[in-house]
């Protein structure tokens, strides 16, 4: 059954494909910026981390190198999700290859925490919160109405 829609109204799944991109977006920073936060504690300073090969690395000498990936995300995530919502095809095939790797982390962070005795709550809830939002952002992007609305061939109100 064909439904009308008056000329430029997104489709109910348009919108939620939009908003589960944005909670991704945030989901994704959120993320970022603890691994961020934790190097600016106090008790984190002085840990040293072991990167395999007896290479030891300071957590305080990752604070440049996260900073720069909570801008990286943020740019690369809110970029995205901001054209998007303009209704460009390409945006949408963007979102959706940063929704899978979102999914690949999230199962990695999730398989990580659960082999070190699931002890990590944060990190935990973090991994099952990328991995809902990164599958809600899938199971959007390849409705048919949704496909309908960022079909190039289509001129959208929005779009111009």
């Amino acid at each position: 059954m064909l439904t009308t829609r008056r000329a430029g109204e997104k489709p109910k799944n348009v919108k939620n494909f939009s908003l589960a991109f944005f909670i991704l977006t945030l989901v994704m920073v959120a993320t970022q910026s603890i691994n961020f936060i934790v190097t600016l504690l106090p008790a984190a300073q002085e840990t040293v981390l072991d990167v395999g090969d007896g290479t030891t690395v300071s957590v305080a000498s990752l604070q440049n190198t996260y900073l720069t990936v909570v801008i990286f995300v943020l740019l690369v995530y809110g970029l995205t999700w901001f054209w998007v919502t303009r209704s460009n095809n390409w945006a949408r095939w963007i979102a959706i290859v940063l929704s899978v790797l979102a999914v690949i982390g999230g199962a990695q962070g999730l398989i990580t925490t659960l082999a070190a005795g699931a002890t990590d709550m944060v990190g935990l809830a973090l991994s099952l919160a990328q991995l809902l939002a990164a599958g809600w952002v899938l199971a959007l992007a390849f409705r048919h109405d949704v496909h309908e609305w960022f079909k190039p061939s289509t001129v959208n109100p929005s779009a111009l």
